[in-house]
């Protein structure tokens, strides 16, 4: 059986456990938390999605959503799981992150061909290997990295957006908007 290791158990690396595992691999995923937190996660939970709930617009005459639809004939994994956890957003595909988050954790964890190591990994080695740590990358990962790839190459962008609890909103005064006047007021 071939054997695949996965570092970093965010959106990126658990659709990649998900795909080589249901495909017959074995897969070693690597995820540091909850021994070693970023500063973004508030969760130990894989897929946990640390800024906006949304995966952007469905219209297949945006460049996301024509995105998601080839991902979907794909067999994109996560996507099957977002719009079992879908949240109103208009005609962007929005989820409940933390169901999402849940669900995808249990999937994984419950696979049969993966076997999770929560710990960091930065010490490489020949075995075949995907980094799927974007933006939150740990310090000793990158450390490593970087004589490999060079500090030029070695950069991430990210922005997280604020999180508003719908408790904290004062409704009596709130603005309420359809995003791109489309659908419901969900924004």
């Amino acid at each position: 059986m071939k054997k695949i290791r996965i570092v970093g158990a965010g959106l990126a690396g658990s659709e990649a456990a998900l795909q080589f595992a249901e495909n017959g691999w074995k897969v070693d995923l690597y995820e540091m938390r909850p021994k070693l937190m970023t500063p973004a996660h508030q969760t130990a939970n894989f897929a946990e999605i640390v800024c906006s709930n949304s995966f952007k617009s469905e219209l297949l005459s945006s460049a996301s959503g024509l995105f998601k639809k080839e991902l979907k004939i794909m067999g994109c994994k996560l996507l099957e799981i977002a719009e079992r956890f879908r949240v109103p957003a208009g005609s962007a595909l929005a989820v409940d992150r933390e169901k999402f988050a849940l669900y995808v954790t249990e999937k994984i964890k419950n696979h049969p061909n993966i076997e999770i190591f929560n710990k960091e990994f930065y010490k490489f080695d020949d075995k075949l290997t995907i980094i799927a740590t974007g933006p939150l990358t740990s310090d000793k990962l990158i450390e490593t990295l970087q004589p490999l790839i060079g500090k030029e190459e070695l950069y991430f962008f990210d922005a997280i957006a604020p999180i508003v609890s719908s408790e904290s909103i004062n409704r009596k005064i709130v603005y309420e908007k359809a995003r791109y006047d489309k659908g419901e007021a969900d924004y």
